[in-house]
């Protein structure tokens, strides 16, 4: 079978020591109770969540290991990540043990940015950030949010997470004309909501239909993983100045009603684009992530699954607005092409719906960050629906519905 993308040859070489030994499995294992122990006995810490939770980690792990089928560099990358989530959980769990008072911390009106990929969530959280009025968690908190030995201050935590993000694109270099991989930058709530290992960070780089089937039998999984993006929340707003918070993430356009039993008066910014344009994207970005890990990757299922998925949470967020499920009123629609025509306004457009106040040198500050930020600084990202299993016309049946009711021009 061909591969899916040529790797660097350093990668091919490193994941040839898999098959040399029999299985990858025999060079780096992903046994969740040996890493649980490690994580413990590198923090000297032991409490991290209940049985409930623990099924859920253990549940995922094996998923991993046995369903997305990760190479050696795959199962390095696996380890190292799920060691210092575990670590991080366990840090948390002991700063909210020592200060009750972080839990107590309030998060009024907070703002997400939702939207199918591709469709300007990244760009339009990176502008809103710019106003010094409001907080997005920056890429560093979201991995190294508690201080310790290792990491005892913000210059040596944003050196950890830039090696971590340059790894990746080593890995993966197509990666970067994706997403720039800054340190520095406002993150997707993905990141963090890694935390809860039936969040929907792992289910992106690795999939897992099996074990998505079994957490879809357990209701208290998305309510314990939003709680957990609020606690996560107030640990990095205690002790600081009380900014309404800004957040991003399309996972969010699955689990909206979830979102909205956790923070009932959140505003909600809903990104539209032509599905021409981010459908086929979706589904490469999804492919790349997992090839990142494992040679066991079906352009055409990810072609499949970014079709019928965002249309069934596009719709399914269209319907519930519609029917009052969903408080319409929280909800600013912002179209990418009008972004992209008139950024200034596009924005201004949203703090007014918003009821948000324009601060002073907001429009300096747009217009000189897009100056300082061209777009496709990286490369182009080059893909076809072909290649994943579509056309245009079954692109254009399957969100007909959505186009029509959000009157999204074509590109």
């Amino acid at each position: 079978m061909e591969p899916y993308r040529p790797r660097p040859d350093w990668v091919r070489r490193l994941n040839q020591f898999g098959p040399a030994t029999g299985d990858p499995r025999h060079v780096i294992p992903l046994d969740p109770a040996e890493m649980l122990e490690t994580a413990r006995t590198s923090t000297g810490l032991h409490e991290i969540g209940d049985a409930q939770w623990i099924e859920t980690y253990e549940r995922r792990v094996r998923s991993i290991d046995l369903e997305a089928k990760p190479n050696l560099l795959g199962r390095i990358l696996t380890r190292a990540e799920v060691i210092r989530v575990l670590q991080t959980r366990l840090r948390l769990f002991d700063a909210w043990a020592k200060e009750p008072a972080i839990l107590e911390e309030p998060i009024e009106r907070p703002m997400f940015v939702l939207g199918a990929p591709r469709t300007g969530t990244t760009i339009l959280l990176e502008l809103l950030a710019l106003d010094p009025g409001l907080r997005a968690p920056i890429s560093w908190e979201a991995q190294h949010p508690i201080f310790h030995d290792d990491i005892q201050d913000e210059a040596s935590a944003i050196a950890a997470a830039e090696a971590e993000h340059d790894f990746w694109m080593d890995i993966q270099p197509e990666l970067a004309t994706l997403h720039e991989m800054r340190a520095d930058l406002p993150c997707e709530c993905i990141h963090f909501m890694s935390l809860d290992f039936g969040g929907p960070y792992w289910s992106m780089h690795y999939g897992g239909a099996e074990f998505q089937a079994w957490a879809m039998t357990q209701p208290e999984i998305l309510p314990r993983t939003y709680q957990l993006h609020r606690q996560f929340l107030q640990t990095l707003q205690f002790g600081n100045d009380r900014k309404p918070w800004l957040l991003k993430s399309p996972g969010h356009l699955a689990t909206a009603e979830a979102l909205f039993a956790e923070y009932p008066d959140a505003i909600v910014i809903h990104t539209h684009r032509d599905p021409q344009k981010f459908v086929g994207s979706a589904a490469s970005t999804t492919a790349l992530l997992q090839w990142m890990r494992s040679d066991d990757v079906s352009p055409h299922m990810n072609g499949q699954l970014a079709l019928g998925g965002f249309s069934f949470m596009l719709n399914s967020v269209m319907n519930l607005r519609r029917e009052g499920t969903l408080p319409d009123k929280q909800f600013v629609d912002s179209h990418f092409l009008d972004l992209m025509d008139d950024p200034v306004a596009a924005i201004q457009k949203i703090y007014r719906q918003a009821q948000l106040d324009w601060p002073d040198g907001h429009e300096e500050r747009i217009r000189g960050y897009l100056r300082d930020k061209p777009k496709g600084k990286f490369g182009k990202h080059v893909y076809t629906l072909e290649e994943y299993g579509l056309d245009a016309a079954t692109v254009d049946t399957t969100y007909q519905a959505y186009v029509e009711h959000y009157g999204i021009r074509g590109e």
